[in-house]
């Protein structure tokens, strides 16, 4: 098994990350691999990760569990069948072996790996994979929503699951290395509490007596884990702050040794000792969804050209120069750089143009302008009054409505809002297509037209993911052309990390601890 080499430290800001090529992660078929080999960063040593992210874990439930910040907590008690990358980006096996498809997509056969224990000593066997996944499907959850394809679940034996589709999901194979893939023992599932009282095969425990839920969460590693070299942090401690302010100063302190930090706190964090910030791939997207594309809630969304209008009417660019501080890359296009069939070209489509705007607004019959309500979200506040100022000039006056954080994916399907913004990591592109595209949390009206649903069609009817790029490459122009979102930009956030700590992830990643190493001294 290959070791994890220890980064040298840097001492400076690094420079804004720019596009990186990734390869493909919707992989047809996956041969066996090392999943110590995707730990690039880490070492044998280390000691402990404190760290401060912003909001709680919902539940360590497996079929409740949420891609958010405090996924670093479940992914890290919780093994998952595969892992994307933190290096390059690439879905690999981690309690898999490898995987491989049908040739017509519709079964999917899964190989776990040796000497998988959970952490009560029993040995992890296929049963306990696939109860976990038909719990998943039949309990409404956000994983749920993501695997409406998934129609049951077999064990063969004690190393092959078998996933069953009622059709082919070309964006299904990411998940394996994100929520679905993560799995309990199938005893545990009947336990009541078992939403606070996690039991995995993954690198750590949660220390329930250390713990303060709501507070403050302590992991403990384990030191019978198979691949236990490749998480170096002894114990990894997760604190819960809403304030950045708070954040930073408990950063500055010397309390939490990795904390994500604003453009704005860059300097303050940098001049302390020993710290280094770093900046994540530009690869995850902050979008403006149009959910009422249909026209549902305002009947003025349904029109292309008002859909333009709201494109043209905001300045993306002054948005990531000046409010972002440059951190952040402006883009018209909701496929991220961190996949294939992202277009450059297509970031010139709608260039910040109020008088175009407003053109189209008149055209559409609207001279006037319209009222519109938007959920206000942490993903928001900051945006707030740039983007109703410039929404305002073209005459879309815009009332932003408090909801708490905790509602702000399930706001999207609740049929009040038309509008919302949104942050989405990158998956795959396949996944992006049908995520805003397709039957996704991000279409929750499922909106689509004649020409966008034989793009779907042809796309859910690929099995090979390379067969696939030229329908997805359509669907990107087709999406851009007819403003069915307003993306604004690829985000790119700066983590700073001191005593040792390295923040790795050079990927754009999902929360893991994978995304932190031990830096040289």
């Amino acid at each position: 098994m290959s070791r994890p080499r220890v980064l040298p430290r840097r001492r400076s800001l690094a420079a804004a990350v720019g596009a990186i090529a990734l390869a493909a992660t919707s992989l047809a078929a996956c041969s066996s691999s090392d999943a110590g080999s995707g730990s690039s960063g880490s070492t044998s040593g280390g000691d402990a990760l404190v760290l401060a992210i912003q909001q709680a874990p919902t539940s360590f439930d497996p079929s409740q569990v949420e891609p958010a910040a405090a996924g670093i907590l479940w992914n890290s008690v919780y093994e998952s069948l595969a892992y994307r990358d933190p290096v390059d980006g690439v879905v690999k096996p981690w309690a898999a072996t490898g995987w491989k498809y049908s040739k017509d997509g519709l079964h999917l056969t899964v190989t776990l790996r040796d000497g998988l224990k959970f952490s009560d000593g029993n040995p992890v066997k296929a049963s306990d994979v696939a109860a976990t996944m038909n719990r998943n499907i039949e309990t409404p959850g956000y994983i749920q929503t993501q695997i409406t394809a998934l129609k049951s679940v077999d064990a063969p034996d004690d190393k092959t699951v078998v996933l069953n589709f009622k059709y082919f999901d070309p964006k299904f194979l990411p998940l394996l290395g994100r929520e679905l893939g993560t799995f309990t023992e199938a005893s545990a599932l009947k336990n009541p509490n078992i939403a606070t009282d996690p039991l995995g095969s993954g690198p750590y425990t949660l220390d329930k007596a250390k713990t303060v839920p709501g507070s403050s969460y302590v992991l403990s590693r384990r030191d019978d884990y198979w691949d236990v070299a490749s998480f170096p942090f002894k114990t990894v401690t997760v604190r819960l702050m809403n304030d950045p302010t708070a954040s930073l100063n408990a950063f500055k302190a010397g309390e939490v040794n990795a904390v994500a930090i604003t453009p704005e706190q860059e300097a303050a964090a940098k001049a302390t000792s020993g710290a280094v910030i770093t900046p994540t791939a530009a690869t995850a997207i902050r979008t403006m969804l149009i959910i009422d594309k249909g026209g549902k809630i305002i009947p003025q969304f349904k029109d292309v050209r008002v859909r333009q209008a709201l494109n043209y009417a905001i300045d993306r660019k002054g948005i990531a120069d000046k409010l972002l501080l440059g951190f952040a890359k402006p883009t018209e296009q909701v496929f991220s750089t961190g996949g294939t069939v992202h277009d450059d070209a297509l970031d010139d489509t709608y260039p910040y143009d109020p008088a175009k705007a407003k053109a189209l607004l008149a055209e559409a019959g609207y001279p006037d302008g319209f009222s519109v309500q938007i959920p206000s979200t942490n993903v928001s506040t900051k945006l707030e009054p740039t983007l109703s100022q410039q929404l305002g000039a073209v005459g879309i006056k815009v009332q932003w409505v408090a909801i708490p954080d905790s509602q702000a994916t399930t706001v999207l399907s609740s049929g009040k809002f038309p509008l919302s913004l949104k942050d989405s990591a990158f998956a795959s592109d396949a996944y992006t297509a049908i995520n805003f595209l397709g039957a996704g949390t991000n279409n929750p009206e499922k909106f689509t037209t004649p020409e966008l649903t034989k793009l779907m069609d042809t796309l859910n009817s690929t099995v090979d993911p390379e067969a696939a790029k030229p329908t997805l490459a359509k669907i990107n122009e087709y999406s851009v052309k007819e403003a069915l979102e307003v993306p604004l930009y690829n985000p790119i956030n700066l983590w700073a990390t001191s005593q040792g700590v390295q923040f790795v992830d050079k990927a754009g990643t999902t929360s893991s601890v994978r995304q932190f190493g031990v830096a040289a001294k």
